[in-house]
């Protein structure tokens, strides 16, 4: 198992994330919150090139990076965005649904707002395409 202390602004209480040796995170913490803050956190960590194109697949700005080719999609993603109550749509598969993935997204944007401080640390696809990645 990998082992590293740091600080993580975010966090209410001390979490322990073990990486094992097949780079799955297991996740200890002493609250729902910090759960899925840590798991948002390790999981951008680990795939912040996707989380990028996934943010960009649902905001409809894949051509922005990627060109015309893509615009067809980004126009269809704009013209059926969901417009109906998000707290009513994420409470109906949890009671907690709105409080998860929340802090689910705010480890994201933590270590978003981390990276791009450090922007000699971003992975090579955002260097390639000159692009830094942006907040959900």
């Amino acid at each position: 198992m990998l082992y590293e202390e740091r600080k993580v602004p975010g966090l209410q209480k001390t979490v322990e994330v073990l990486r094992d040796q097949w780079g799955i995170n297991h996740i200890y913490a002493k609250n729902q919150y910090d759960l899925f803050f840590a798991q948002g956190y390790s999981a951008a960590e680990d795939r912040l090139f996707q989380f990028e194109i996934w943010r960009r697949q649902a905001t409809g700005t894949v051509a922005e990076i990627f060109g015309d080719d893509e615009l067809d999609r980004d126009i269809g993603t704009r013209l059926f965005k969901f417009r109906g109550n998000m707290v009513d749509e994420l409470n109906h598969y949890h009671e907690d649904g709105v409080d998860i993935v929340s802090s689910f997204v705010s480890g994201i944007n933590r270590y978003v707002e981390e990276i791009n401080k450090n922007p000699e640390k971003l992975p090579i696809e955002f260097k390639i395409l000159d692009i830094k990645p942006e907040k959900w």
